[in-house]
């Protein structure tokens, strides 16, 4: 192997499960040449990996031609979010070996994996025709430059004092239905500043009105750190605490211990495996995934745990 594409226009949180399979790629065939398509928020991401030598951004109505000479007779392409454009992208490129889940001008048929199989492995299954094969399944931290740091740093003198400790919280994710209530998240955060903890909350721009109306006890970093920035943020912190989000995703490429809040999405399938406690009620419908398209009618699930059950994990922690 000399050259493989791989396209994956994700979301944050699926764009870091994919990093394993980089990994492996590389550590497979260290001289290939690995070239990834990805969402625009999959290139911030994955700025500075060191099993990429290029990433191209794209949104759909970017310009075709560009793309297509970027993966111009690659030896392979594997597409791990099937679209048909990415499908006649890579037969546009003479691309001879396309794997994908997808069925038209796929050659490399992918079967679907168990939907509680935790999600890295199954983009490594998409390799394994390829004879790639690991047990590493620990995700690559998106690399902060100098400038990231010296932000951070400077935030976090203003942020942290003497003595305290800094606990990052993410209370929103792309779907509601997956978010505890904020009203919990404010009684967790009075139990934390009790015991001399900063909690600092992170999001996107868009959510720093909303954090500043619904939870006013922390320090509100919605919209004020990019994505490498908000991971050096989290490897510096105490604790970390969200739902089933990208940032907690983030966190698993980091030492800080998280807890994490599972309800309508499969935690075998999404919650990082190593230092993260998950509190989650399984309910006969659980996991529904009626995330859009038929949203959960009450959501009991995530009403179902406690602020005194996240708070028994974190106090242990802390």
């Amino acid at each position: 192997m000399k050259k493989i594409c791989f396209m994956h226009q994700a979301s944050i949180g699926d764009t870091l499960m994919v990093t394993p399979t980089y990994r492996a790629v590389k550590e497979c065939y260290p001289d290939c040449r690995t070239v990834v398509v990805t969402s625009h928020a999959g290139y911030e991401m994955m700025l500075g990996n060191p099993h990429i030598d290029r990433i191209i951004p794209y949104r759909k109505g970017d310009p075709v031609l560009p793309i297509v000479k970027s993966i111009w007779r690659s030896d392979c392409a594997v597409i791990f979010d099937y679209h048909y454009r990415n499908a006649l992208y890579a037969l546009l490129a003479m691309i001879p070996k396309r794997i994908g889940y997808g069925k038209d001008l796929i050659n490399v048929h992918l079967e679907d994996e168990p939907l509680e199989l935790f999600e890295p492995l199954k983009y490594l299954a998409a390799v394994a025709p390829l004879g790639i094969h690991t047990d590493d399944v620990s995700l690559t931290r998106p690399i902060a430059t100098e400038a990231d740091c010296a932000h951070v740093d400077e935030l976090m003198r203003s942020m942290v004092g003497r003595d305290q400790r800094l606990v990052v919280v993410v209370p929103f994710s792309l779907s509601p239905i997956k978010d505890w209530s904020t009203e919990n998240y404010r009684a967790l955060i009075r139990r934390l500043r009790s015991k001399n903890c900063v909690v600092a909350v992170l999001g996107s721009a868009a959510q720093a009105d909303r954090i500043r109306a619904e939870i006013p006890e922390a320090i509100n970093l919605c919209g004020a750190t990019n994505l490498r920035e908000s991971a050096e943020i989290i490897s510096r912190a105490a604790l970390y605490i969200s739902g089933c989000t990208s940032m907690l995703h983030v966190c698993s490429t980091t030492d800080t211990p998280a807890i994490a809040l599972y309800g309508p999405t499969c935690s075998a399938q999404w919650a990082p495996k190593k230092n993260c406690t998950v509190i989650e009620h399984k309910l006969p419908c659980s996991p529904c995934y009626n995330l859009v398209d038929v949203p959960c009618s009450d959501n009991r699930c995530m009403k179902m745990i406690t602020v005194d059950e996240v708070w028994a994990v974190a106090e242990k922690i802390l």
